[in-house]
C-alpha cells in the first residue's frame, strides 16, 4: 500500500478521462490550426512525419506497458500459487509430531493462513498492514515451536521435515511480498497518457477538414486507446482488478479444508 495517484485511482475512472480528454484534445488541434495556420495550402510534410512518429512510439510505450503488466499478472498468480503449496506442505508436516504439539502446530497455521488470506483480499491501509501483522506473529510463533520441539530427544525426523518446510512458506511469503509492491513504474504510465493526448493534438492539427462523420473514426479510435490501456492498467492490478488472479488466491483459501 502507498500514496501513488496511479495505482490507487480506479483504471476506468482513469480511462475515462482519457478518452474525453483525447476527443478534446483533437478538437482543440482544430481550433490551434486555425489561428497559427490560416494558409491551408501550406505544406505540413514535417508535421506529418511528427505524427507519425509520435503515434509508432505511442503504440511502442503501449505494448512495452501491456507486456509489463502481463507479466505482472503472470507472477503475482503463480507466486500465490505457490505460497498456497508451501503451507500446505507445511501444515501435513504438523502431523510428524505427537497428538498434542500438532494441534497447537495446526491452531498457529490456522492464524497464519487466515492472515495470508486476509493480505490478499483488497481492502484499506489499516487492514492490509493488521494483516501482515497478524502474519509475523503467527510466523513468529511456529519458528519458535519448531526450534523448541527440535531440542527435544527424538525430534530430528520431524524437526528435519518442518523447519526446511517452514522456511520455504516464510521466504515465499517474502517473495510474494516484493512481487505485489513491484509494479509498472507510474511515469511509464503517465508517458503513455501523454503520448496519446499529444498524438490526438496534433491530429486535429494536421487534418485539413475533419468532417461530421470522420469524429466517428476519431471517437472509435479514442475509445479503443481508452479500452486498451484500461486492459493494460487491470493486468497491472491482479488482486482488486476485474481481470483477477483467482486461480491463486482460491488455491490459499482452499487450504481452510485442511483445518
Amino acid at each position: 500500500m502507498d500514496s501513488s495517484f496511479i495505482h490507487n485511482t480506479d483504471a476506468s475512472l482513469l480511462c475515462i478521462f482519457l478518452f474525453i480528454a483525447m476527443i478534446g484534445l483533437v478538437a482543440l488541434g482544430r481550433f490551434a490550426k486555425k489561428i497559427w495556420r490560416k494558409d491551408e495550402s501550406e505544406p505540413s510534410g514535417g508535421v506529418n512525419a511528427l505524427l507519425t512518429s509520435v503515434f509508432a512510439l505511442f503504440g511502442f510505450i503501449l505494448a512495452f506497458t501491456f507486456g509489463m503488466s502481463g507479466n505482472r499478472y503472470d507472477n503475482v498468480r503463480m507466486v500465490v500459487l505457490e505460497e498456497a503449496n508451501d503451507i500446505g506442505t507445511a501444515v501435513l508436516r504438523a502431523d510428524l509430531y505427537s497428538d498434542s504439539v500438532r494441534d497447537a502446530f495446526r491452531s498457529d497455521f490456522k492464524r497464519y493462513l487466515e492472515a495470508r488470506i486476509a493480505y490478499y483480499n483488497p481492502g484499506d491501509t489499516a487492514s492490509w498492514l493488521q494483516s501482515k501483522k497478524d502474519a509475523a506473529s503467527a510466523a513468529t510463533a511456529l519458528w519458535a515451536r519448531a526450534i523448541q520441539q527440535s531440542k527435544e530427544p527424538n525430534m530430528l525426523i520431524p524437526s528435519n521435515n518442518m523447519i526446511p518446510a517452514l522456511n520455504a512458506m516464510f521466504d515465499i511469503g517474502t517473495t510474494s511480498d516484493v512481487t505485489l509492491q513491484t509494479r509498472v513504474p507510474d511515469l511509464i504510465v503517465y508517458m503513455l497518457f501523454v503520448l496519446a493526448l499529444a498524438s490526438s493534438f496534433i491530429a486535429g492539427f494536421t487534418s485539413r477538414v475533419v468532417r461530421a462523420r470522420d469524429w466517428i473514426i476519431v471517437t472509435g479510435f479514442a475509445l479503443l486507446s481508452s479500452m486498451i490501456i484500461y486492459i493494460t492498467l487491470d493486468l497491472a492490478r491482479p488482486l482488486r482488478g476485474i481481470i483477477k488472479a483467482d486461480m491463486g488466491k482460491q488455491a490459499i483459501v482452499d487450504l481452510r479444508s485442511m483445518f
